[in-house]
């Protein structure tokens, strides 16, 4: 079996705990066998990078992200009439630059006919290079829904229930449901509720009855009550989120996914946009920042994602995600715990998101101090998944 160590690294752990100056970290296969201070680790016969002080951080985690798609304007609709092997392609392309970006696990949060789980296994049985990806499969959205061209549509609380076993037979390892408007593509727009409250515990029973967790892009705070009154487990986008509403999710231990990003630079693309999409995305950002902030100072979850695949929103985009965090009151540190170690907790896959002996090798190393800049994050200089150094 393979040794490897990296030393004379500034060690980030994937908590907040204050970064270690001068710290080896050994593995061997893909298992990380040994942390502690310089000198005091057995790297003998081991294939050594000296990192000069470096910061060393666990592989990052983006929670959520779309491969199917082409990052521009007419990618989501789009995706619906391309041949599927171009969006196959496109998926395991988008799937290998999450991982040259220092993203070593994505969650992929709904796809045309269900690809991202083709990539999650080819990936899995070392076929692709690219992130580990758990993937949700096909979203579930009402007839016209938003997000139809990457779900599939049913209605009533007994048609939900069979998509979602139906998406868990395929290997989706999360559920994804669309309860609410969106702001792109075609179907259903801004903060209204299209599946009742019914449908959504159906949903969320039947996943949880299957043993995999929920997930709910929702807009407005009449849909993000209807999610926390059913259970569900991470609210993606989460749009206008109260103060109550913020401290009922951390006491039910519900993530929020804000995945700033994709409104963030469609804003910096506003003459390239249609008024109306310019007009929803100004509403949105606005709505957003001020939930989310909201939510930060209540002590919420709040997971860093990006929304990949959405326009001017191309995969590997997480640092500005975690920088807008940052910004909302999060801190640099706080941002790079909902990157790594919170999500990995969040999606319950164990061993991941942080350092520390037993845990997966999934590492980054980048020149410069995240804590000062995460812009830092951007310039990986080595990234290693598994053990391998990629």
């Amino acid at each position: 079996m393979s040794r490897h160590a990296i030393t004379g690294a500034t060690l980030f752990d994937g908590t907040t705990a204050p970064p270690l100056p001068g710290h080896t970290v050994v593995w061997e296969g893909d298992r990380i066998t040994w942390v502690g201070p310089d000198g005091g680790a057995d790297t003998a016969g081991a294939e050594t990078v000296a990192a000069g002080g470096a910061s060393l951080l666990p592989g990052l985690i983006d929670a959520h992200v779309h491969l199917c798609f082409d990052a521009t304007i007419e990618g989501i609709d789009g995706v619906a009439d391309e041949p599927m092997e171009e969006v196959r392609e496109r998926s395991a392309v988008n799937a290998a630059r999450l991982l040259a970006a220092g993203i070593t696990t994505a969650r992929d949060q709904g796809s045309r006919d269900g690809v991202a789980v083709e990539i999650a296994a080819a990936q899995a049985r070392g076929d692709l290079v690219g992130a580990r990806i758990i993937a949700a499969g096909r979203g579930i959205t009402p007839t016209g829904g938003h997000g139809w061209m990457i779900g599939v549509e049913a209605d009533g609380p007994d048609a939900v229930r069979a998509a979602v076993a139906g998406e868990v037979a395929r290997g989706a390892a999360v559920i994804k449901l669309f309860p609410t408007g969106g702001v792109l593509g075609t179907g259903s727009h801004g903060y209204d509720v299209v599946m009742s409250a019914d449908e959504l515990a159906a949903a969320t029973d039947e996943a949880h009855r299957l043993g995999v967790l929920v997930a709910a892009h929702v807009h407005g705070p009449v849909g993000i009550e209807m999610s926390l009154d059913a259970g569900i487990d991470t609210i993606e986008h989460a749009t206008g989120i109260t103060a109550e509403q913020a401290r009922r999710a951390a006491g039910q231990g519900v993530a929020l996914v804000p995945t700033l990003t994709g409104i963030d630079v469609m804003i910096e693309q506003t003459g390239a946009l249609p008024a109306d999409l310019r007009s929803r995305a100004e509403e949105v950002a606005a709505a957003a920042a001020a939930g989310i902030r909201i939510a930060i100072a209540e002590g919420a979850r709040v997971l860093a994602g990006t929304d990949s695949g959405t326009p001017f929103n191309p995969p590997g985009l997480l640092a500005r995600e975690m920088r807008l965090l940052a910004g909302l009151g999060m801190g640099n540190a706080g941002a790079i715990a909902a990157a790594t170690s919170l999500v990995a907790d969040t999606l319950r896959v164990p061993g991941r998101g942080v350092i520390r002996e037993g845990s997966f090798a999934d590492l980054l190393l980048v020149d410069g101090d995240p804590l000062t800049d995460l812009a830092a994050l951007e310039r990986p200089r080595m990234v290693v998944q598994d053990g391998v150094v990629r």
